[in-house]
């Protein structure tokens, strides 16, 4: 009697397995289909750019509503569009944890913590450029101030970098890492003109977006490579902060914005090199 037939090895090479390497690379954290859990409602769409715009039109409109709902019934003075900006920067961060949890989607989306982190060396950059602006001195307002913009600014790096980073190159994924990136960095750019409903001067909102743009593509390529959202959040939040609490005014502040946007930019592109433009594979 011959001996039971042996279950062959999956040799196709479409199916990212090798009777060798066990699971799909990246499968674990990042794939197509991340190991327990499954594809939320945004993913996995047959026009994901149109996703993406839809994703990323939503908290811009929540935003742009509570502030000429703010400039309605509210006064013009900087304290009124301070309260605005932070009330609306809180909403949309609270809905990004929601849909996230609700979506149970924390792998999807890079947020599910330290055992999916990875190459944690490349955010060395990112956090160098944070910090920079602690060599011109620190300036520190008073401790109501402090607390607002803490506050506000750690709100800002959890939405930014939970929805942006997260939940809108997750819907990209398809797109390949490169595309993703570009397009994620263009949607957040346009995301920053809403700014103009809370008084910002078209011009400044029209150079942020530039700037953000630039910072839009060298951190959504880090997010692809480390999958550390959260660490991502901090370092965005730390960074954002240290342009309010030290000796930046002027020529030199505009120097540090352009600078550090411009270094994101060039950190991105570096950490692109040899990597493989299909997000299962990224490692």
């Amino acid at each position: 009697m011959s001996a039971p037939e042996q279950p062959r090895p999956n040799l196709d090479p479409t199916s990212g397995a090798s009777p060798r390497s066990g699971p799909a690379p990246g499968t674990d954290t990042i794939g197509s289909t991340p190991a327990g859990s499954l594809s939320p409602w945004w993913a996995d769409r047959p026009r994901p750019v149109l996703m993406a715009v839809g994703l990323v039109a939503v908290p811009v409109l929540v935003t742009v509503i509570i502030g000429l709902v703010g400039s309605l019934f509210g006064d013009s003075s900087d304290n009124a569009q301070t309260v605005g900006r932070l009330i609306a920067v809180l909403v949309v961060a609270a809905g990004a944890l929601m849909v996230v949890w609700r979506a149970q989607a924390w792998r999807r989306t890079g947020s599910a913590g330290r055992p999916t982190w990875r190459h944690l060396g490349l955010l060395v950059v990112p956090a160098c450029v944070a910090l920079a602006p602690v060599l011109t001195g620190l300036n520190v307002p008073a401790a109501g101030t402090l607390a607002v913009l803490v506050t506000g600014y750690a709100a800002t790096g959890v939405f930014e970098e939970l929805w942006h980073r997260g939940v809108v190159l997750d819907a990209l994924r398809s797109v390949g890492l490169r595309r993703s990136a570009v397009i994620g960095g263009s949607l957040f750019a346009a995301s920053h003109l809403a700014n103009i409903v809370f008084g910002q001067s078209a011009a400044v909102s029209l150079a942020q977006a530039v700037g953000a743009f630039c910072f839009g593509i060298g951190f959504s390529v880090v997010r692809w490579r480390t999958n550390a959202i959260w660490l991502l959040a901090a370092i965005h939040a730390v960074g954002d902060l240290m342009f309010k609490i030290t000796n930046l005014h002027g020529g030199v502040l505009w120097a540090f914005l352009i600078g550090s946007d411009t270094l994101m930019l060039l950190w991105g592109l570096w950490c692109l090199r040899g990597v493989n433009d299909d997000v299962a594979y990224v490692r």
